[in-house]
């Protein structure tokens, strides 16, 4: 279904790094083949959008920042029908969509199935708003959706304050829970409280796993993440308090089976690497920013025959197991409460203040 008359849309731009953001009005693509146009319900601020904004990351400008987005169909391309789950797309359907288009056909794609690091790959909230079709981010009341880009459809029973963060933080610690390995009965290490940390609680308790140990230095925030499955929370800002001995301590003297560092901090992963079993496997996914170097006595990695890895973006398997343990398990954990503001698109600047300022998990948009 197309729409008939041209229409105009706003969207916040971020003109330089640093500054506030400004409001402009652009025209509404029509739907490209095999992708869609979205009236964007809810877009929540990601910790990158704050990096881009604050000048830690490069970025092409102007821009509209943005990528955890949730928004019902307003128009569908042709040669798009059906969602990543084979279920029916129509204008209307509330979505939400891997933060990437993925070109399907290069070798990333294809044979080493790495399609989050396409040679084509564009994500959402990361390109320049200069030329057609402008609406590539979630700060916006419309965003064109490319062809290549795996949309799924959401269950009913899900919020938007819920879902939106889905496609990447959740993503993401789906990812990491994949890279580790995690099943029931494991011990896990979380090195941060903030969002991402509260989902990958909530996926590990969620799983099975016996023990959830999370460690900051907020004690706010570890009170926080209490809710969302940890089991013990270690306040590192106790300069009395020895984490890698008190991880031992829960752990009968081994260690835990896998750390997954998320605060995005380098100067904790010897800790991290410190606190594993032998055998363990450490997973870094908090230091996406460039210059964030670390010194590692690399002795601990061999003798204790760790595994590192790296996660960086998602398959759409993630997408798909991060929506699903959301819906599932929304009435164990207090997903909405991640969310604790909003603010409408003109009040954009107030919004990415709040989240700067870090007294919630997540700060929402509603254009």
């Amino acid at each position: 279904m197309a729409m008939t008359a041209q229409r105009f849309a706003r969207a916040a731009v971020m003109v330089e790094p640093r500054q506030d953001l400004v409001l402009r009005e652009y025209p509404v693509p029509h739907a490209p083949p095999g992708g869609a146009v979205v009236r964007v319900t809810c877009c929540t601020i990601c910790r990158s959008d704050l990096h881009t904004w604050r000048g830690l990351r490069p970025a092409p400008t102007p821009i509209i920042l943005g990528h955890e987005i949730v928004g019902t169909i307003a128009e569908l391309g042709p040669g798009l029908a059906r969602d990543v789950r084979d279920q029916p797309l129509a204008v209307g359907d509330r979505v939400t969509w891997t933060l990437h288009s993925a070109c399907g056909k290069c070798r990333y794609c294809v044979e080493f199935r790495l399609p989050m690091k396409c040679r084509s790959l564009r994500k959402y909230g990361h390109d320049s708003c200069q030329a057609p079709p402008h609406l590539r981010g979630g700060l916006a009341e419309y965003c064109q959706i490319d062809a290549g880009t795996s949309l799924l459809k959401l269950p009913p029973g899900l919020p938007d304050f819920a879902a939106a963060p889905a496609n990447c933080a959740a993503a993401t610690a789906a990812a990491a829970w994949e890279a580790a390995e995690l099943k029931s009965g494991d011990s896990v290490l979380i090195q941060g409280a903030g969002a991402l940390g509260c989902y990958a609680a909530a996926l590990a308790a969620h799983a099975g796993c016996r023990r959830v140990v999370v460690v900051d230095v907020n004690a706010r925030r570890l009170q926080f993440i209490r809710r969302f499955g940890a089991t013990d929370c270690i306040d590192a800002s106790n300069a009395a308090v020895d984490a890698v001995a008190a991880i031992k301590e829960l752990t009968e003297g081994l260690g835990v089976d896998a750390a997954l560092e998320v605060a995005g901090d380098p100067a904790i992963i010897e800790t991290g690497l410190l606190s594993l079993r032998t055998g363990g496997r450490y997973i870094e996914l908090g230091c996406s920013f460039p210059g964030a170097r670390a010194t590692i006595d690399m002795s601990i990695v061999l003798w204790k025959l760790l595994t590192v890895r790296g996660v960086h973006n998602y398959d759409v398997r993630h997408l798909i197991t991060a929506v699903d343990a959301l819906h599932e398990a929304q009435d164990r954990f207090p997903l909405g409460d991640v969310v604790g503001a909003s603010f409408g698109l003109e009040e954009v600047n107030a919004a990415l203040r709040a989240a700067h300022e870090g007294t919630a998990m997540r700060v929402a948009v509603i254009p």
